[in-house]
């Protein structure tokens, strides 16, 4: 059981904890950056934050498609797990076939991380699912909203927001904040009291609108989705709750900066919505109020960028930036956790109780593993040929006892065990020739292939 933890994980640490590394050094990095930098534009936090948040499962989905840079990450795999690709061939069967404790421990470790973070991600992806049904629910449940001005109103923000799709307007159960859900066809919910007060229901559709141009809930559940598939990682709930804060500032900046309500009107909207914040649904639907930012972080943004409209420019602008931080960090988190090999299987005896495990090495370490074993096999052939000379000479230092007769045991009895010394080393001298010649001709015959080949 052990040794299947320790495959998995080895497997499971190139493939998957490899791009989660890369992300979170590059997000991190940059997510300071972004909570350092004073007075920058909510949306564009926003947009950044997001193509971090989704460049994690992008990084992880390309390992096998994107070739790897062998410069920036030989074998990360090898590194952490015992590194034998370099050790000489007659260590190497024993690292292959009897791993060490080091190896061994690595595996098993990230082995048990990757199933604890499984499981955590299914239940995660369960509770999701769950807000999911009973958003659906609530969509079909809520009656749809019937009072001509309230519709009229629904109509004139629409249009001033720049939406062009239908929306349908819902009353929501009591208790119920404004909401916005469904990217095709969305459903703006609003509670009963709002209907008898229009300065407030102007200013609550104009910010659910401004969610319906944006398409956040599409962007809210990726994000929900990110986040129960990787809740195992600090750094995605700390980017999600970030993404979370700058969708609703930059929501409130807009509002004001268009002139639809005065900064005193808005955040008593703001804090009456707060106060009534008890629906379960605000998890992923985009909804004017949120646990997160708090009323003071909104005020505090809502003084500071009142007169910031972002501009067509602005947005472009954030749109590419916030792609191309996407693709550079899922392209070099998805290169740097593999490298290309070629398929070259060493098999190694197997141990007792197991079977034969083979291990595919990189091209380059194959070729110095090659290099070290010939210039061993030479030593040896050379230390081989010193003892035979050295024992040829002890055999030429005996006496002859006559003509045409050789000493015998009965004669000198350390005679025969010098006879036994020179078979043994003859034997082993022929077997180190056999393949020393074996790699020479292997060697000489890939480079011919390879020439061939180019």
């Amino acid at each position: 059981m052990l040794e299947l933890h320790a495959e998995f994980g080895r497997a499971s640490l190139g493939t998957f904890w490899a791009p989660v590394i890369v992300w979170t050094a590059i997000t991190g990095m940059v997510a300071l950056a972004l909570a350092a930098t004073r007075g920058l534009q909510p949306l564009v936090g926003y947009r950044l934050r997001q193509g971090m948040l989704c460049a994690l499962p992008a990084s992880v989905a390309a390992v096998p498609w994107v070739p790897g840079l062998d410069l920036l990450a030989p074998t990360l795999v090898g590194e952490l797990g015992g590194a034998f690709a370099a050790a000489p061939r007659s260590n190497l069967a024993a690292s292959v076939g009897s791993p060490t404790l080091v190896t061994d421990s690595v595996g098993i470790l990230f082995g048990l991380a990757t199933i604890a973070a499984a499981l955590l991600a299914a239940v995660r992806l369960v509770v999701l699912a769950r807000d999911l049904h009973r958003l659906r629910r609530l969509r079909v449940t809520a009656p749809v909203v019937s009072d001509a001005a309230t519709n009229h109103a629904l109509a004139e923000v629409a249009e001033r927001m720049g939406v062009r799709r239908p929306v349908r307007l819902l009353e929501g159960p009591s208790g119920c904040v404004p909401m916005t859900f469904h990217w095709w066809r969305p459903a703006v919910v609003i509670p009963r009291s709002l209907i008898g007060d229009p300065a407030s229901l102007r200013i609550v559709l104009a910010h659910e609108l401004i969610h319906v141009r944006r398409h956040d809930y599409a962007w809210a559940l990726l994000d929900s989705l990110v986040s129960a598939a990787f809740a195992f990682h600090p750094l995605v709930r700390f980017l999600r709750r970030g993404t979370e804060r700058c969708r609703e500032t930059s929501c409130d900046a807009e509002i004001l900066a268009a002139g639809v309500a005065r900064p005193d009107e808005y955040a008593e909207v703001l804090i009456q919505a707060h106060a009534d914040l008890r629906s379960p649904e605000t998890a992923i639907a985009a909804s004017l109020s949120t646990r997160s930012p708090t009323i003071k972080e909104r005020l505090e943004t809502m003084k500071r960028f009142a007169d910031d409209h972002p501009t067509p420019r602005l947005r472009r602008g954030t749109a590419l930036a916030s792609v191309a931080l996407f693709l550079a960090t899922a392209t070099l988190g998805a290169c740097v956790s593999r490298t290309e090999q070629t398929e070259i299987t060493e098999v190694a005896p197997p141990r007792e109780g197991h079977g034969v495990r083979q291990v595919t090495l990189p091209t380059e370490s194959r070729e110095a593993m090659r290099e070290v074993e010939i210039e061993r096999l030479d030593a040896e052939l050379a230390y081989l040929r010193e003892r035979m000379d050295e024992l040829r000479d002890r055999q030429d230092a005996i006496p002859k006892l006559g003509p045409g007769r050789q000493p015998g045991p009965e004669d000198y009895p350390a005679y025969a065990d010098l006879v036994q010394h020179q078979i043994l080393l003859n034997e082993m001298y022929k077997e180190r020739l056999r393949t020393y010649e074996t790699l020479r001709m292997n060697q000489v015959t890939e480079r011919r292939l390879e020439g061939r080949g180019s």
